[in-house]
């Protein structure tokens, strides 16, 4: 049964209006249902108060944009369907970006406009209502340090290097070993031997050499896929690399219209292995060409 609608007093009110628009509504109706449900008969400042703070100790730390994205919105045409994040290295000037993120991200953009991405996935929903679990969220990462998330994304990306030794330069002293943040290197008393696969590419073996004998490969984007958290959380799988953002553009245009086209209609997973028996990651690793491993 809904909550009775009571009355705000003025200080409550004005308070309210500090509140983002596109959040305000809610933030009524839920002081009031919780004023309600205390037997309260007005909304007053302090109650309105208690709500923010309970609010900002949830959502603290999330942009306006952000905030967006996660409330429910009317199943409406414009509505935001894909969600595409990305590291903010360009503005705290990160030494560690080893990709331009805003490259990469904006070929993303690009090409859900080109496609019309967003209606697509917005007419698989038959609810009056969008939830956020109901979006398709793509993160890229300048590094492998991925601080957009990419591995809990549906899919994203991380830059990353290859790192070769070229033994005749190699005084196996150890430093690289001492200094890969993943364990992936050995020395012993032989030049570096990398475990490919603990080394994440992020270029610090290279860049702690005293004799060069390490070298990086170009970057490029390590690709993942089928990322979450929720009730079952698990980390996405790598299932290829991408020298260069069109690249990018090709696997998530298969992954995403490969959903869109066969996952049934009710179905939020976005890759359909990860329920059944087979070994998450394994539908999109069966096709090589898109998945260039």
């Amino acid at each position: 049964m809904p909550a009775p609608n009571l009355p705000w007093d003025s200080d409550a009110e004005l308070a309210l209006r500090r509140v983002p628009f596109f959040v305000r509504g809610m933030v009524r109706r839920k002081v009031n249902e919780r004023v309600a449900e205390r037997g309260g008969e007005l909304v007053t400042y302090a109650d309105f108060q208690e709500a923010e703070d309970r609010f900002k100790s949830v959502m603290g730390g999330k942009s306006e944009d952000e905030l967006k994205r996660m409330i429910p919105s009317d199943n409406t045409e414009g509505a935001q369907m894909l969600i595409v994040e990305s590291c903010h290295h360009k503005l705290s000037n990160c030494p560690n970006a080893l990709i331009d993120t805003d490259e990469w991200r904006t070929a993303i953009e690009d090409w859900a406009d080109r496609d019309n991405i967003n209606e697509k996935l917005r007419a698989r929903i038959k609810d009056d209502r969008i939830l956020f679990h109901h979006k398709f969220r793509i993160a890229i990462s300048g590094c492998p340090n991925g601080c957009s998330r990419p591995q809990i994304a549906d899919i994203g990306a991380m830059g990353a290097v290859r790192p070769d030794v070229d033994p005749s330069e190699c005084t196996e002293c150890g430093g690289c070993a001492d200094a890969c943040p993943d364990q992936a290197i050995t020395v012993d008393d032989a030049p570096p031997l990398f475990d490919r696969t603990a080394c994440l590419g992020c270029n610090t073996c290279e860049a702690i050499c005293p004799t060069h004998a390490i070298t990086a490969s170009a970057p490029r984007a390590r690709i993942l896929a089928a990322g979450k958290l929720g009730r079952h959380p698990r980390l996405a799988d790598v299932i290829g690399d991408a020298d260069y953002p069109a690249e990018l553009v090709d696997t998530v245009d298969w992954i995403v219209n490969d959903f869109i086209k066969n996952a049934p209609p009710r179905r939020m997973c976005r890759f359909p292995c990860t329920c059944g028996p087979e070994d998450p990651g394994a539908r999109l690793r069966r096709d090589p060409c898109r998945t260039r491993l």
